[in-house]
């Protein structure tokens, strides 16, 4: 069965995620994307979101380990929702799994682009009053 270009951007993602490759990870997110660095904590923008990726690497000791443990594709036009079972563990932090949702939106050239990218899925409901 084919695979779905939002998996394939996951993936490629994930592993610039664990590389540190941020230069590789920056282009899969829109200009004004947002990421929940934590719940109440958003970074907006590539510039902030790199920023963000750096810091989360040097807080899981250069050892962040990210993957998926299965998602749903729920695609409308040029929006994609993804809602994943996302795995991140690393040097003493055991593997925890997130209920993740992330939006894609695909780019005038027909590429799939992340623009919200909530590791923490629903968890984030009520923790940032």
């Amino acid at each position: 069965m084919k695979r779905h270009p939002v998996e394939i951007q996951i993936e490629i993602a994930d592993k610039a995620i664990v590389a540190e490759d941020f230069d590789a990870l920056m282009g899969i997110y829109t200009d004004d994307a947002v990421l929940v660095i934590e719940p109440g904590r958003n970074a907006i923008g590539k510039n902030e979101i790199r920023k963000a990726f750096e810091a989360i690497a040097v807080y899981f000791k250069n050892g962040l380990q990210v993957e998926q443990n299965g998602l749903e594709i729920l695609e409308s036009g040029d929006t994609a929702l993804v809602l994943a079972n996302t795995v991140v563990s690393g040097p003493g932090f055991p593997a925890t799994e997130r209920k993740a949702t992330y939006v894609f939106n695909k780019s005038a050239s027909g590429i799939w682009l992340c623009s919200i990218d909530n590791s923490y899925g629903h968890e984030i409901i009520g923790k940032n009053a």
